[in-house]
């Protein structure tokens, strides 16, 4: 999924609105002080004092990047520019770029956030949920927090991938599967390890597949981990490394997976939900392999609690996480906040939500980014000008009222016109 970055929007929705002055790079380095000095300023057209005073520069680089401040002075023979605030971070080792905006930015960002909520489902972040695990005799699941109400448009179920026989799992000559009880391959710190048995009549539903998961109790006040050594591990330098495995949690946003390399920092993924049954991911390229490279669980530290994990994948080289083909479900329905399946699937399969979300706001990072391409950001610029506007389109006397208005109008027939508005998947479901 393609995205568009905060130094990319910022400026150009400031051009769109007519509120955007340039791109500058200072000519004498920031100091710990309020001045950012250019002696391209001038060099461009400014030059008369005061002429920039109660604009905003907006740090791009270095040091003091994404620092935003209301200009109170500006001296046109030197290109200097006093800010308000505390003293800038000493920047003398670099260079850094500025630009200026005759508005606050911050505005301008929350006016991009509140421009890409009211564009959806113009506007949208395709959303592919895979956190939801079948359970006997349920059919009814919570829709993922992600996909908005009504947005759900395709449910499939997917097939498990064995670990021990994948033949591309470069750790299937381990204990992956964890169907060898001594558990002697894994190496827990700060936590207890221990073989979860199936059972029948009721179903262990703590065993994902096969005969047996491990049973993880985690300590108290703690970081805990239980890692897999990869044999060979220098097979492997300068590859993608690629880390899957079945974990089962009640407790969020503590579970991920984790790949160390050297006993170095530990490398996390995002974490777990706390669900249930979910497949967490992680990859890292391994461009530094000496002689250890570690694959496994990682919890912060907190409170104790325990969780189960069952099937670990690790490839090498692949640009992907194997996934399992798909089969469609269609007799599906929303139903307030959950999507409920007409029919019994086969427990314990993975359930793949596709659908629509809002699209992820950004903050005055530069960085921050947004799930468009470039033409649909088009629409966004439009939807955030439109709301920009409205919050001024009675300031001013009357005649500036009723420019406001008729710039306000423009936007809106702009937003309303089409331009680089996305296409929804296609929506799978009987009636």
């Amino acid at each position: 999924m393609a995205t568009i970055t905060v130094d990319k929007m910022l400026p150009a929705l400031a051009r769109v609105l007519g509120v955007y002055v340039g791109s500058f790079t200072v000519t004498t380095d920031i100091n710990a002080d309020d001045q950012v000095v250019s002696t391209g300023l001038p060099a461009e057209g400014w030059t008369v004092d005061d002429q920039l005073n109660e604009m905003f520069v907006r740090i791009t680089s270095h040091a003091n990047n994404g620092v935003i401040r209301f200009i109170e002075d500006y001296e046109s023979s030197t290109g200097a520019l006093t800010v308000s605030g505390a003293n800038l971070a000493n920047d003398s080792s670099d260079t850094a770029s500025f630009e200026i905006y005759r508005v606050n930015p911050n505005r301008l960002i929350e006016a991009l956030n509140d421009g890409a909520d009211q564009a959806y489902p113009t506007l949208f972040r395709l959303i592919n949920d895979s956190t939801l695990t079948l359970a006997p005799a349920q059919t009814r699941y919570a829709r993922p927090t992600t996909i908005r109400a009504g947005g759900v448009r395709q449910v499939y179920m997917l097939p498990r991938i064995e670990a021990k026989t994948y033949a591309d799992n470069i750790a299937n000559d381990l204990n992956v599967d964890l169907e060898n009880a001594a558990l002697d391959d894994w190496t827990a710190t700060n936590a207890t390890i221990a073989i979860e048995s199936e059972t029948t009549d009721p179903d262990n539903f703590m065993v994902y597949s096969g005969e047996q998961s491990m049973k993880i109790t985690v300590g108290a006040s703690s970081i805990n981990t239980v890692l897999l050594s990869i044999t060979n591990p220098t097979n492997y330098i300068g590859q993608e490394i690629n880390v899957s495995m079945w974990v089962y949690s009640k407790t969020a946003s503590r579970v991920s997976l984790g790949i160390e390399i050297d006993d170095g920092t530990i490398d996390t993924g995002s974490t777990h939900t706390g669900n249930g049954w979910e497949r967490l991911t992680h990859t890292v390229v391994g461009d530094s392999i000496d002689t250890k490279l570690e694959i496994g669980l990682h919890v912060t530290s907190s409170t104790a609690f325990v969780f189960y994990a069952d099937e670990i994948i690790v490839t090498a080289g692949q640009s992907e996480i194997p996934q399992s083909g798909r089969d469609e479900i269609w007799d599906w329905y929303e139903s307030g906040d959950n999507i409920v399946l007409r029919s019994q699937y086969s427990d314990q399969r993975n359930l793949l939500i596709v659908g629509m979300g809002e699209l992820t706001s950004i903050s005055a990072t530069g960085s921050s980014t947004m799930e468009l391409e470039d033409e649909e950001a088009r629409q966004l610029y439009y939807n955030a000008a439109q709301v920009y506007l409205e919050g001024r389109v009675n300031s001013g006397d009357g005649a500036q009222q009723n420019q406001n208005q008729r710039t306000l109008t423009m936007y809106r027939n702009r937003a309303e016109s089409g331009v680089g508005m996305m296409i929804p998947p296609a929506l799978m479901k009987r009636p």
